[in-house]
């Protein structure tokens, strides 16, 4: 269940639109299947007989992605803090974002905190340092997540890089000294396309920062999540922000990128 923190319950299921399904993987057509078999039995008749004793396992001993896969499980207690792009501005009813269709997806018990024309030092509307992310996360001390994802900071273009990277590295410490048991994860800005180009520096700032709270970064411009190509459909009417299916498309970005940290490097293991 999600917990808002910006106004009230989420709308009911009967006042959503159909939302996000789990992805399935598409198979590969069968002529191609036969192909590879063929190709793969013809490459180990030429390998030396010692290398059917090996093979490459996951490494169970990889700390860091078995608390992750721990951390994204269904059930965990989360914590989303962000701007208009957690809240849901330019969604079908302005406040249905990528946070709540990631939760529904992944059956969180989340708290939600989104509030527009925020970041880790602008405070939006409300003028006042309350309300940017590094005091709303002191406020939620008490709550106890095994996940803290912090999102945004587009809001950010007002300060120098060096102002944002400061006060990134001290929320993201602060966010790991508060639940020294969490998982923190920082997404950078995830604008659409043109608007996309002109948070680069403010990306940069954001990656700086938390690569010395020693927290992960999401980087959605290195990862070119939003081009030229795909964000005429995702972006809501004002280019700023993004619509239903641009929601949607950011919520299965974030899944993927979760699910990726939560995947053990691989080692060789032989008999």
């Amino acid at each position: 269940m999600a917990r808002r923190t910006d106004g009230g319950w989420p709308d009911g299921p009967r006042s959503l639109p159909p939302r996000r399904r789990r992805r399935t993987r598409r198979a590969f057509p069968a002529v191609a299947l036969g192909a590879m078999a063929v190709g793969v039995a013809g490459c180990l008749v030429l390998l030396p007989a010692v290398s059917n004793a090996c093979q490459t396992v996951p490494d169970a001993t990889d700390a860091s992605a078995n608390r992750t896969a721990s951390a994204i499980a269904r059930g965990s207690d989360v914590l989303i803090v962000g701007d208009s792009y957690t809240t849901g501005r330019g969604s079908y009813d302005g406040t249905h974002g990528w946070a709540q269709d990631l939760v529904a997806e992944r059956g969180w018990d989340a708290t939600i905190d989104g509030v527009p024309g925020t970041g880790y030092v602008n405070t939006g509307a409300t003028k006042s340092t309350r309300w940017n992310y590094l005091s709303r996360i002191e406020r939620s001390e008490s709550i106890d997540p095994a996940l803290v994802i912090v999102q945004g900071s587009q809001n950010d273009w007002l300060v120098s890089a060096d102002t944002l990277e400061r006060r990134v590295e001290q929320t993201l410490r602060t966010a790991k000294r508060q639940w020294p048991d969490a998982v923190v994860v920082a997404i950078g800005p995830s604008a659409p396309q043109p608007l996309a180009r002109t948070t680069t520096g403010i990306s940069d700032a954001v990656a700086a920062g938390a690569r010395a709270a020693g927290v992960t970064y999401v980087d959605a411009l290195a990862g070119r999540w939003f081009t030229t190509t795909n964000s005429a459909r995702y972006a809501a009417p004002d280019g700023q922000h993004l619509n239903d299916a641009g929601y949607l498309y950011l919520a299965g970005r974030i899944d993927d990128a979760l699910e990726a940290l939560a995947t053990p490097r691989t080692r060789e293991q032989c008999a």
